[in-house]
């Protein structure tokens, strides 16, 4: 669903929100450029999950680009190195481009969970998803 929402956690500044940010001519070593992402809860530094959203579109015919996965990965993996529980949940929308996109009701494609990626139950959307970090930090008695 895409709708509009001013509860918190909602876009605050959406004459903003629409304005572009371009990484051109910071290309470094290896030819890495800067990457986004899109979302993320600091659980007190006990625990993080990260969120990237894609049109189903683009994610069905590509997935996450190398070097965004990479990066994405290389932080989990160094959140799982300090003991920290963390997660990355991958979700698809196909809201038009005008559309706010309900990041809550949006389905989770692929999540990367204790170093390695899985696709999910098609069912799935982002607060089940959250829901189930939630819990799982709860049952290992992660202060979050």
């Amino acid at each position: 669903m895409c709708q509009q929402d001013l509860s918190r956690g909602s876009i605050k500044w959406p004459e903003r929100y629409k304005q572009l940010i371009s990484y051109e001519g910071l290309e470094r070593h290896r030819h890495i450029t800067p990457t986004d992402i899109d979302g993320m809860i600091d659980y007190n530094g006990n625990a993080f999950l990260y969120f990237e959203c894609k049109h189903g579109g683009k994610y069905n015919e590509e997935g996450l680009d190398y070097g965004q996965k990479r990066a994405l990965e290389n932080i989990i993996n160094s959140h799982i190195k300090a003991n920290k529980i963390s997660m990355v949940i991958v979700f698809i929308h196909y809201c038009a481009a005008n559309e706010i996109i309900m990041a809550k009701e949006q389905s989770v494609v692929e999540i990367y969970w204790q170093g390695r990626w899985s696709k999910t139950d098609p069912f799935w959307n982002v607060l089940d998803a959250i829901n189930w970090f939630e819990n799982y930090c709860k049952n290992k008695e992660i202060s979050i």
